[in-house]
């Protein structure tokens, strides 16, 4: 496999995004290597909860789907990876690469800063998740 130099790539960033990171890094692991239209297409199922993410890594107590194992339907999750996909997508387009021949190359999660909210939810802190998606160039 040629290595892909950076001119052959687009990126999206989504810092803080009000997610578990945990959902992202699965969600990641099922798109990764798609096109991004069948990447775009397999979210959209899953938003409709019409097709399980198979969790991989954090399936401690995940309940298991019919078809698969151990999954879920991270909806909020999702629509937010498909925000970002699709703003990839257009950053691609906008530096002149091949949208119909682009594929999501790396999915990257980390876990996001932890803030508290003062007088709401008892002193919980929400969930954040940074997600980098990279597409490319077959």
């Amino acid at each position: 496999m040629p290595v892909q130099t950076e001119e052959h790539q687009a990126k999206a960033v989504g810092n803080n995004l009000r997610v578990s990171w945990k959902d992202c890094t699965e969600i990641g692991r099922f798109i990764k290597g798609d096109s991004v239209e069948k990447a775009e297409e397999k979210l959209e199922r899953v938003i409709e909860k019409e097709l399980p993410v198979p969790y991989t890594k954090f399936d401690s107590d995940a309940g298991h789907k019919s078809g698969g194992g151990a999954g879920g339907y991270p909806v909020k999750a999702s629509e937010e990876v498909l925000d970002l996909l699709r703003s990839a997508k257009s950053n691609a387009e906008h530096e002149g690469l091949n949208v119909d021949s682009l594929e999501v190359q790396n999915v990257i999660t980390n876990q996001g800063s932890t803030f508290r909210t003062p007088k709401r939810h008892r002193g919980r802190s929400p969930k954040t998740a940074h997600v980098n998606i990279i597409v490319g160039e077959r």
